[in-house]
């Protein structure tokens, strides 16, 4: 028979890796995608071992002054502004659940403060980068046609890798020229689909056979659902061929790129952030601030003053007489 404790004093004190279950049972309840929950189960299990190295068990030990020495280290060993920033969100998050659980008895988080990101310029592909990536998918082979409409359709929805590997066949209209996503917060959006990129797709469709609704649209050369990491090879790969130096080849430089054109082409900023499945303005500024360089660039070249005033006039005023 199982022996119950009486004595109050003999229940076991809480440990941080309760802690860390307990909120992770939480994070599936509420539904959160499988990446976040994932990046949320490495980075606090992260965490725990590090304290552990300093004899750290209890919740109840943990203190803003411990979470801020946390982010210190992880930032002296090189890790990125956005990648601290990562880990302070988990901490913060990880923090708040054990306080409200009455697990950490003090709100540690009150005067923690969230690391700030340095703002730098989002590098984007020029239009003769983006011509020479779109040339070279071999459209002679399946696989060059999956690959240029799956080039295509990140600058044109601008869709993240997550959801463009998560569209199924049943998620593709191409006679609404449309395209429905799953993205963060499992918050589902319909994206319109530009002429070009409903031509690739359709040329794409056309060659798969005997697919159900609930298959996945993008598909590996061996018929499965295509991989985040091949997504990000395709990219990779098209851009080493194409030769394309000083800008990262990957589906988020796609994606910026894309976001800029679209302002640059005179779109308002509450469409894009629609496209982009944000929830603030906030990065939305970003691409403001971004394609405001283009604009001044443009300016100086094809100001109207400077081209009046600057340039040799073409032929003399008739003289008076």
């Amino acid at each position: 028979m199982v022996r119950i404790p009486t004595n109050p004093l003999a229940l076991r004190e809480d440990t941080l890796q309760d802690l860390r279950d307990e909120f992770l049972v939480r994070c599936h309840a509420k539904n959160l995608s499988p990446r976040t929950i994932e990046w949320y189960a490495k980075h606090s299990e992260l965490f725990i071992e590090w304290c552990r190295g300093r004899g750290l068990t209890a919740p109840a030990q943990l203190t803003t002054t411990l979470l801020e020495e946390y982010l210190i280290e992880a930032r002296e060993a090189g890790r990125t502004p956005n990648t601290v920033r990562g880990y302070a969100q988990t901490l913060k998050t990880l923090s708040r659940f054990g306080h409200k659980k009455g697990l950490i008895p003090e709100n540690i988080t009150a005067d923690f403060e969230m690391p700030k990101v340095p703002q730098v310029i989002i590098q984007t592909f020029s239009e003769d980068q983006l011509r020479a990536l779109l040339r070279k998918p071999d459209t002679r082979r399946w696989l060059g046609i999956r690959d240029r409409a799956i080039l295509l359709t990140f600058l044109d929805t601008l869709v993240r890798v997550s959801e463009l590997v998560g569209v199924n066949a049943e998620d593709v209209d191409l006679k609404a020229r449309t395209m429905r996503v799953m993205g963060k917060g499992s918050k589902q959006r319909e994206l319109p689909l530009g002429q070009t990129v409903t031509q690739a797709l359709r040329r794409y469709q056309r060659l798969l056979e005997d697919v159900r609704p609930e298959d996945p649209f993008f598909v590996s050369r061996y018929g499965g659902r295509i991989t985040r990491k091949s997504v990000h090879e395709v990219v990779a790969k098209y851009g080493k061929a194409a030769g394309i130096e000083g800008v990262r080849c990957s589906p988020h430089t796609l994606r910026h790129t894309g976001a800029k054109r679209f302002i640059l082409a005179g779109g308002d900023v509450f469409t894009l952030q629609k496209l982009l499945g944000h929830t603030t303005l906030y990065m939305v500024r970003r691409y403001v601030e971004l394609a405001s360089v283009d604009i001044q660039a443009q300016h100086e070249r094809y100001s109207p003053a400077d081209s009046l005033l600057s340039r040799p006039r073409a032929m003399t005023e008739p003289r008076e007489r």
